[in-house]
Formats: structure tokens, C-alpha cells, sequence
């Protein structure tokens, strides 16, 4: 007897309520799953978000009052090494002439009034004649005063010629003091006046640039001959931006690195802080002393200046906390129990993790502080 095979209509049957049975079946997964609908993140009540409970939110963002915070903020400027004006002496020709001699060298350490050069000069020799003239004709003054007096009181002679013998001396004598004082400004003894001027240095220091030699002639009475400086001390000028000249005040501390000095820090004190604001730059000059006995630090030299200025309180809220909406910051302001509004505010600068607040916050206030981008 053979075996009775199912015919494809019963085959057909059989399939069809196979997979009608799986279909079935699996909307009704799908349906019971549908019908347990999770618990909403966040609801908007009327311009205010809301956190509902069984929120996960609630576990990952922080409300926190606003306070104020010390802050000590650190400015950085590009600045240049100048010598200090007070210490520094450019040495110009006092008078038309020629060099006779030269007294030093470039890089010599000299003393204050050490001889620099000797210069002679056709103005001199007039000075000095000059001088010389002077002194006769107030010799000759005085003697005339003196004869005329005799002739007075002896009754021989008139009033009015020991007046103008008296007239005359005066007038020499000024004439002689004018001379001298020629004499003392180009820096020469009246009392010696043999010789060619010898010009010395007003300060002590180093002869840091000579740009003369001996048997030039020098027409040119503000051409530089020589710079002698006393380096111990130099200023490093910083250009600080009009944004920040108020936190900058004199006597801060400030470091200074110079790129010829790489992983080395020098520090000093803030000497003045400038009047003027440059009006291309935007920016004003602070000077810093620095001590440099190993004058190490040469004028033109290029650094970068940070200031450590003083603790000033401001207020102050974490990174994480502000929202950026368009171009306009934004932080939520808790106004109850687990129900925010979104409020503009005014940020300024970053100080470490957290940034300064110019505009639209007060003391006390709550907000969020952590993920608040979570907040939609």
C-alpha cells in the first residue's frame, strides 16, 4: 500500500496559516508595545520647560545659586626692551669741527664724566676770543672807574664822566658773563681756555654705539656720535589692548619670556601705565622694570609680557551652563521645582572653565549648571 502524499491544495492551506498565525502574532507584540508608551524627557508648559518626574534628565543636570567668585585674570601683550631714557645719553657734536682724539671704544665700560672726545672747532677758537676780549676790556673798565673817581674826588673831574665809566664797567661785565657761559655750556673751564673742547660722558655706563673716528669733520650738530648707556635697569614696554587697560594697574607683578631666552621667565613690576591710547593700535603702553645686571637683555629685543593683576570678585557661572541661540547666550533661570525659562545674558571673558557674566544675572539667582544643552 503506498503512502498518501497531501495534495497542494492542502499544502497551500497549511502555509498560508503558518504565516498568517507569525503575522498575527507579531502585531500583537507590536501592539501591546505601542500601548506602554515611555515617560515624556522634558514638557513645554507655556514657554517653560519642564522636567516631569521619571525624567532621566533629572539625574544628569544641576541647579545651582549664582555667586561671586575671585577671579585673577592673566593678560598677555607683545612688548620690546628699551633702555631706560634717564640711563641713556646720545652723544651729539656740541659745536661745528673736527675730531682731534678719541677716548674710548665700543663696548667700554666708562665712569660719569670719563673724556669721550676732543673736538676742534672754529666756534671754539671764537668763544675763546671772545672770552678773552671780555676779560680786557672789564680790566679796562675797572681801571677808567678808578681814574675818573680820583679825578672826582680831587675835584678835577665831572660826575658825569665816573657815571659813564661806571656804565662802561657794567656793560663789560655782562659782556663777560655772557662769554663764560658760552664757554660752560660747550663744557669748558673758562679759566682754561688753551685747547680743543674735550666732550664727556654725562653718565656712567657702556658705550653700546660709536659711529665717529678720529679726523672727521662733523657739520651736522644733531648727528649721533655715540650712545653710552647704563643698561643694570631696562623698561620692557608692553602694547596692552583698550579692552583690558583697566585691569593693569602700577605695581602689578608681570613675566616676561624673550624668544632669545627659551623655557627662562624674568619678572618684574608694572613702573607706570601710559596716558595715551594709540588711536590706530587701539592699545596703550605699560612699562615694566626689569633688573638686568648681566645685561642680558638687550634694547629692541622682542618679548611677551603676562600681567598678574589683583583678585577683583565677579560673577562668574560654569561653561556648561550657558546656551548659544543664534548669536545671543542664553541660560535657563529655575522659576520652581523642576521648571526652567530660557533667559539671555551677557558673557565676557573665559576665565578656566567658566565664564564672566556682564548682563543679566544677579547675586543668588538659581540656574542650571550642568547640561543645560540637554534643555531644549
Amino acid at each position: 500500500m503506498r503512502p498518501v502524499r497531501p495534495s497542494a491544495a492542502v499544502f497551500a492551506v497549511f502555509l498560508c496559516l503558518s504565516w498568517g498565525g507569525g503575522v498575527a502574532c507579531r502585531r500583537g507584540a507590536t501592539a501591546s508595545s505601542e500601548g506602554a508608551s515611555p515617560a515624556p524627557t522634558v514638557e513645554h508648559r507655556g514657554g517653560k520647560v519642564v522636567v516631569p518626574e521619571g525624567s532621566p534628565l533629572r539625574q544628569r543636570i544641576e541647579v545651582q545659586p549664582v555667586a561671586l567668585q575671585a577671579v585673577e585674570r592673566h593678560i598677555v601683550a607683545p612688548s620690546t626692551v628699551e633702555a631706560e631714557p634717564t640711563r641713556l645719553a646720545k652723544i651729539a657734536p656740541p659745536l661745528t669741527g673736527r675730531i682731534v682724539k678719541l677716548f674710548v671704544r665700543f663696548g667700554d665700560a666708562i665712569k660719569a664724566g670719563a673724556p669721550l672726545f676732543t673736538i676742534d672747532s672754529p666756534d671754539l677758537v671764537a668763544a675763546q676770543s671772545d672770552y678773552l676780549k671780555a676779560m680786557s676790556a672789564i680790566a679796562q673798565a675797572e681801571r677808567n672807574v678808578a681814574r675818573q673817581k680820583d679825578l672826582v674826588d680831587h675835584g678835577i673831574g665831572a660826575q658825569r664822566e665816573l657815571e659813564q665809566a661806571q656804565t662802561d664797567r657794567d656793560t663789560a661785565k655782562s659782556e663777560l658773563d655772557r662769554c663764560a657761559t658760552r664757554l660752560r655750556l660747550l663744557g669748558v673751564d673758562p679759566g682754561n681756555v688753551a685747547g680743543p673742547l674735550t666732550v664727556r660722558s654725562p653718565i656712567a655706563g657702556r658705550v653700546i654705539e660709536l659711529s665717529t673716528a678720529p679726523g672727521q669733520y662733523q657739520n651736522d650738530p644733531a648727528a649721533i656720535l655715540m650712545i653710552v648707556a647704563d643698561l643694570s635697569n631696562v623698561w620692557v614696554t608692553a602694547n596692552i589692548q583698550e579692552k583690558d587697560i583697566r585691569r593693569v594697574h602700577q605695581g602689578d607683578d608681570a613675566v616676561a619670556t624673550f624668544n632669545a631666552y627659551p623655557g627662562e621667565s624674568f619678572g618684574g613690576k608694572v613702573l607706570f601705565v601710559g596716558d595715551l591710547l594709540d588711536p590706530e593700535t587701539r592699545t596703550i603702553k605699560v612699562r615694566i622694570a626689569f633688573d638686568n645686571p648681566d645685561s642680558r637683555l638687550k634694547p629692541g629685543m622682542f618679548a611677551t609680557v603676562s600681567f598678574h593683576g589683583q583678585a577683583v570678585r565677579e560673577l562668574t557661572v560654569p561653561v556648561a551652563s550657558v546656551v548659544i541661540v543664534g548669536d545671543k547666550s542664553h541660560v535657563f533661570f529655575e522659576t520652581g521645582p523642576w521648571e526652567f525659562e530660557r533667559r539671555p545674558v551677557e558673557v565676557g571673558d573665559q576665565v578656566g572653565d567658566r565664564f564672566i557674566v556682564t548682563k543679566g544675572l544677579e547675586v543668588g539667582q538659581r540656574i542650571v549648571t550642568s547640561n543645560a544643552v540637554l534643555l531644549p
